[in-house]
């Protein structure tokens, strides 16, 4: 019987344990989206910033003129 209630126990404190994860996540959720749109708009730009570097001969290039 003791061992019955304590598995019991353990069952009901998980639950509550996922229940007080999903109120935070949804009580803090525009909060959530903003860092997370704050990091993929950083991401965004460092790619940016290396798909637009000059080319190392780009100096040299007689085409331009």
């Amino acid at each position: 019987m003791k061992k019955t209630l304590g598995f019991i126990l353990k069952i009901v404190a998980a639950a509550m344990a996922v229940a007080a994860v999903a109120c935070a996540v949804a009580a803090f959720w525009d909060q959530i989206m903003d860092l997370i749109d704050t990091v993929m708009d950083k991401l965004e730009e460092k790619r940016a910033d290396k798909c637009f570097q000059p080319a190392e001969y780009d100096d040299y290039d007689d085409s331009i003129m």
